[in-house]
């Protein structure tokens, strides 16, 4: 099996080298709204909707999942309710957004762009590949960073989230990816069974490999918390984000958020504002629950949009 086949695979280096070998496809468990359980958004937590919009929603912003309804599901915020669907043919990966509300869908060789709220394409971006996974907008340039595979090269960057991009070799398995609020790319991944981070400092044409402390786990979602580089992951107990402080080629532990209640894999999740959106899974490999948290505390999370039968969600973002 090609380990670079399906962004399921790469999410699932939660755990050791042989579940990433056996992890699940993209596709698999992609279902339409009639497959979810009744009652999708489930929220008994009034100080979420209290300070919401005082924090980063506006009752108007969308969490787009990827992996369900038939390509995306879309819900609205801050009550977690199903509003809308989008579908992709061919199976989907990841997903990421601008700070236009733009969001981009990974689709084998493909990147889709949608308008906020929209359900059919404005744009789409071609990969010299295919397996596009995860992706990550840099908010000071507008550039697009894509996991993918099949060409020789890990990351292809989109200048301006258009045109022609540009191809990199990292030299491990690439996961995910995310910019950071100076511009500079960071990759996880992993090589010999070991986790792997890899910057790419913005400016420059080279990716340097960091070095990390083992504790931040098997490799996840990279994301900007507006502070530091966060690395998701899964604990002996829960499902975590480690704060990272980069100094030279060296990324040292700052900090680190638990959740409850999510207790197995968890797949590219999203930071808004002092709230943080994960799909995962409390049985089995595929995630078919989402809910949402406060940044940085953790603890139990403050909404959840349920639990989805026969789905498996690869990825989250919020349009804004």
């Amino acid at each position: 099996m090609n380990i670079r086949g399906a962004f399921g695979l790469r999410a699932l280096g939660v755990v050791a080298v042989v579940v990433w070998l056996v992890g699940c496809n993209g596709t698999q468990g992609m279902g339409s709204g009639s497959s979810f359980m009744s009652g999708t958004a489930v929220s008994k937590q009034d100080p979420y909707k209290a300070t919401i919009a005082s924090s980063a929603g506006t009752g108007s912003d969308l969490v787009y999942a990827t992996g369900g309804c038939g390509g995306a599901c879309i819900f609205s915020l801050p009550d977690g309710s199903l509003v809308d669907s989008v579908s992709v043919p061919g199976g989907v990966g990841g997903d990421c957004s601008d700070s236009n509300g733009n969001v981009f869908i990974t689709n084998g060789a493909h990147v889709l762009e949608y308008a906020h709220g929209g359900t059919e394409p404005i744009a789409t971006l071609n990969l010299p590949g295919s397996d596009a996974a995860a992706c990550s907008v840099d908010a000071k340039s507008g550039n697009l960073a894509v996991v993918f595979g099949g060409n020789g090269a890990d990351i292809a960057v989109f200048p301006a989230a258009t045109g022609t991009p540009t191809l990199y070799e990292i030299h491990f398995v690439t996961l995910y990816c995310g910019y950071d609020g100076a511009g500079n790319l960071f990759v996880s991944g992993y090589a010999s069974q070991q986790s792997q981070l890899a910057e790419l400092p913005a400016g420059t044409s080279t990716f340097t490999v960091l070095s990390v402390s083992q504790r931040v786990g098997a490799p996840g979602q990279i994301q900007w918390d507006g502070k530091h580089i966060t690395y998701e992951s899964r604990s002996s107990e829960n499902i975590k984000v480690s704060r990272l402080k980069i100094s030279g080629a060296t990324a040292t532990i700052v900090g680190t958020t638990h959740f409850k209640a999510a207790l197995h894999n968890a797949f590219q999740s999203w930071i808004y504002g002092n709230r943080i959106i994960i799909p995962y899974s409390n049985e089995g490999l595929a995630a078919n629950r989402i809910a949402l948290w406060k940044y940085p505390q953790g603890g139990e999370p403050l909404l959840r949009l349920g639990k989805f039968a026969g789905t498996a969600f690869m990825g989250v973002t919020v349009s804004i």
